[in-house]
């Protein structure tokens, strides 16, 4: 669905543009924003997530598809009414990066295809719309939040393709932080973990054919332990509410946590690299048959 904004019927506030939209926190968000008065840019990859309504833009994109990723930052910008100077369109007040993927397996049996999707859609896809929207948030002096994870800062068993790509946002958000605070673009890394999102769902039910079966067993432990843990997490809503008050506050932090078990999740990573160790594998119960918690019987 592309319009033009119609100042007649569009709220004052300034746009908020959020990806990933067709359910958990990216719909969250994209709800309560609208609710607040905010006009909302936002993307979805199967089916619109809202009613059509005169404050509302929502676009097709798939991440894996570079023309398309392509075609979402001119729709937004075309809404910014860049390019042309006789159009006065919206100031971008905040671009939210959120769509992402969690793709699971053992390093030994996880193809390459797979490392590169994870990047592809958690990673690369973030960088081009960031790149391409620089010029607007440099005039509105706008945001930018990235959805990254705790698994960039702590990485599980069998999410090497995921952690990966979240340890990549990491540093980029500190180079993109760094060169945009002279342009006052304020940049904030939101560090999920063990939100209720359909996500973690998604990896739970991938295909996992290619894996050998001395994994499996472990493998499906660890997933159901993770799925679990995920859906008893903190509600997308209370998310969304959170990340609503990043977007409004005129001085955000440079991160946060967002989690229901949000102390635990700060302490954990400055446990020793072996105390740490030892204490995922016996929480996981990681155990190939034949070896239990790294050493054999």
């Amino acid at each position: 669905m592309k319009q033009s904004p119609d100042k007649k019927n569009s709220p004052c506030k300034d746009l908020i543009v959020i990806t990933g939209c067709d359910s958990g926190m990216g719909r969250s968000l994209a709800a309560l924003m609208l609710q607040k008065g905010y006009p909302v840019a936002l993307s979805y990859l199967e089916a619109p997530p809202f009613k059509k309504r005169p404050d509302l833009y929502q676009q097709k994109l798939d991440l894996r598809i570079p023309h398309e990723v392509e075609g979402f930052c001119l729709f937004i910008k075309k809404l910014c009414g860049s390019g042309n100077p006789d159009t006065h369109g919206f100031r971008l007040a905040a671009l939210y990066c959120n769509a992402g993927i969690a793709l699971a397996g053992p390093v030994e049996n996880t193809p390459l295809s797979m490392y590169r999707e994870s990047f592809e859609v958690n990673y690369f896809s973030n960088v081009r719309i960031i790149q391409a929207l620089i010029p607007e948030l440099i005039q509105s002096k706008g945001k930018i939040l990235i959805n990254g994870s705790l698994a960039g800062k702590i990485a599980l068993p069998f999410l090497s393709p995921y952690a990966s790509s979240k340890f990549a946002l990491e540093g980029f958000c500190d180079s993109l932080r760094r060169e945009m605070k002279p342009f006052d673009v304020q940049t904030v890394l939101i560090e999920s973990a063990s939100v209720a999102t359909p996500i973690w769902n998604k990896s739970y039910n991938q295909d996992i054919s290619f894996i050998e079966e001395k994994y499996i067993p472990t493998l499906r432990r660890f997933q159901k332990m993770l799925t679990t843990s995920g859906n008893k997490g903190l509600s997308s809503e209370k998310s969304a509410v959170l990340t609503a008050a990043i977007i409004e506050d005129p001085r955000p932090k440079t991160r946060y946590v967002i989690a229901r078990g949000k102390i635990n999740s700060k302490y954990l990573r400055f446990l020793p690299d072996a105390a740490l160790d030892r204490l995922l594998l016996r929480h996981f119960k990681i155990n190939y048959g034949n070896m239990r918690m790294g050493r054999r019987k």
